[in-house]
């Protein structure tokens, strides 16, 4: 098996609970972009995995959670297309925009294939860069001329807390909407 083919396999496996999402490659988010969408990258990653690289024009997880509390308006027509490494943090991450814990629940929301089959797909990342974040050694699938690079020991413990914390704010949210209905 290829390394795309590994890449696509992980992401089917790690991404099996969000298979009610729309799925957005790499060439459809493009496609999007020529098209005249608004399409809105939003990079779930840590801090430390987007200093290795980021999609062309995405935005911070809060970053973007800041924009969209303050203007909702401003991405009713947009494509929101959360992404990580391989889809399964951005596939959380697209629940709490779907359960509208930014604000309005976003009409058009797609989890990004991430940055691995970004890496087969369009191989361009912002300024030119040549190295990606797998995060760790089961992800070491990128294409053919780039670098990557994964976390140590203190890396995979910072990335488990905020994924815990991640799917406690999904969490929060949905019991929020729970009680609310209720009332």
């Amino acid at each position: 098996m290829d390394d795309r083919a590994k890449a696509e396999e992980l992401f089917a496996r790690w991404t099996r609970s969000f298979a009610d999402i729309p799925r957005a490659s790499g060439k459809e988010v493009v496609q999007l972009r020529d098209s005249g969408r608004k399409v809105v990258l939003i990079d779930v990653r840590s801090t430390a995995e987007m200093e290795v690289s980021v999609l062309p024009g995405a935005i911070g997880a809060d970053e973007f959670g800041r924009r969209y509390r303050s203007s909702p308006e401003e991405y009713h027509d947009a494509v929101l297309i959360p992404y990580c490494t391989i889809g399964f943090r951005s596939g959380l991450f697209c629940r709490r925009l779907l359960a509208g814990e930014f604000g309005p629940p976003a009409a058009d929301v797609r989890n990004g294939e991430g940055v691995v089959l970004w890496s087969f797909d369009v191989g361009a990342f912002e300024g030119g860069a040549r190295a990606l974040h797998v995060y760790g050694s089961e992800w070491d699938v990128a294409a053919a001329g780039f670098e990557t690079v994964r976390f140590g020991a203190r890396g995979h413990l910072a990335g488990a807390l905020r994924l815990i914390v991640s799917l406690l704010r999904l969490v929060r949210s949905r019991l929020a909407r729970f009680v609310l209905a209720g009332r």
